[in-house]
């Protein structure tokens, strides 16, 4: 959740946002162990400029503190990009390195993800909407994560 506001707020930062915009995160466990995540905010920029952030996948890292890789390895034909990540999560004092593969859909208004490589997750996929709205851009982020690790209760 933190990395979420987190991203939120450097989103915000990276757009010169010049005032406060509301967050709201839920995150939910189900019976399967599977974290769903969603998450949205207004931030006070054009949906193109959200987008330039959003897709600047080799530039990431420097929006999210705790990603420490992330690259393009293919762009596809079909429209479809490639992105090999790795980042450092963490709760308490607890924290570990995940990899994950993206194959990356570009639709209009959205972005689609699935992790390919299945190194660290049995099921890592979401989606980032962004929409115009009179605040702003509205951003809506969607996750649904199996991790095949134990993750302490927090």
């Amino acid at each position: 959740m933190k990395t979420l506001r987190r991203a939120a707020v450097l989103l915000a930062l990276a757009l010169g946002a010049p005032s406060a915009f509301a967050a709201r995160v839920e995150i939910s466990r189900a019976p399967d162990k599977s974290y769903e995540v969603e998450g949205s905010f207004t931030v006070k920029a054009s949906s193109s400029a959200v987008w330039a952030v959003l897709t600047d996948y080799d530039r990431i890292g420097g929006f999210v503190k705790s990603m420490k890789t992330s690259r393009v390895v293919a762009s596809r034909i079909d429209g479809t990009t490639v992105v090999e990540q790795e980042a450092v999560g963490g709760v308490l004092i607890f924290s570990r390195k995940v990899k994950v593969l993206l194959e990356i859909r570009r639709e209009p208004g959205r972005l689609t993800f699935i992790d390919v490589g299945r190194e660290d997750f049995w099921d890592y996929s979401g989606s980032w909407s962004v929409t115009e709205g009179e605040e702003g851009a509205q951003v809506v982020y969607r996750l649904s994560a199996l991790p095949d690790f134990i993750v302490p209760p927090s």
